[in-house]
């Protein structure tokens, strides 16, 4: 009986570089960054402030794109799409969780958990649904009807990860998740990461929060736009 094949990595980057033009200087933010990531992994990304951690997230996930190398994501090279086409593929394969949330204010918990589904073209009925059950999924049902400003930090962060959720992505992105939170509600949301892992999300976070860290499958770390130590290589 022949070995099986081996599943095709969800994200290769290969070479990254990104340079920023800041008054004139030029700022290496990326340098060289080679990973790969299988299907279901939960990577967490370290580093100190400025090391170049968001800058790699908002690379892999499609948000931007690089001076040099290359992202391949779910089999799908990035660089060979137009900035429409790379929206379109982000909005239907990455999921994008920030810090600071993000959610509108003048929508309920529900409202703006649909948005990335009418971007999408889901009809009114399927969003509602799917709404319905994500808020579930993160434990805010009796909060659908609230607007963030009655809600606390960790109940934005935990709408924000069914927005994130929205339209079924096959990557979840989380640029320093539990950075506005308290310790209690930062491992509610690494809960909620290592379930949603089980159930074969892939997630990647950019992180400082060491326990968020811990928590994950594996770790790599990137100090002055470069990854350091274990875990660095592809797999």
């Amino acid at each position: 009986m022949s070995d099986p094949i081996p599943a095709e990595p969800m994200l290769i980057s290969e070479d990254l570089h990104r340079v920023y033009r800041l008054q004139g200087t030029e700022v290496n933010a990326l340098r060289g960054v080679s990973l790969s990531l299988q299907p279901a992994e939960f990577l967490a990304i370290t580093g100190p402030s400025g090391s170049g951690k968001s800058t790699l997230l908002h690379l892999l996930g499609g948000v931007d794109i690089p001076t040099r190398g290359r992202v391949r994501l779910a089999g799908q090279d990035l660089g060979s799409l137009t900035e429409t086409q790379r929206a379109r593929f982000r909005l239907e394969t990455v999921g994008l969780v920030f810090q600071r949330f993000h959610l509108l204010p003048m929508l309920s918990a529900a409202e703006n958990v649909e948005l990335p589904m009418a971007e999408a073209g889901a009809g009114r009925g399927e969003r509602r649904d799917r709404a319905r059950l994500l808020l579930e999924r993160v434990s805010l049902s009796d909060r659908r009807n609230h607007k963030p400003g009655q809600l606390s930090g960790g109940q934005r962060q935990r709408v924000a990860i069914a927005r994130a959720l929205a339209n079924r992505p096959r990557l979840l992105l989380a640029d320093e998740p539990t950075g506005e939170l308290d310790r209690s509600t930062s491992e509610e949301i690494l809960d909620l990461f290592q379930s949603l892992n089980a159930e074969g999300t892939t997630i990647v976070v950019a992180t400082h929060d060491l326990a968020l860290a811990e928590g994950a499958n594996r770790q790599v770390a990137i100090v002055d736009g470069q990854l350091r130590g274990p875990g660095s290589g592809g797999r």
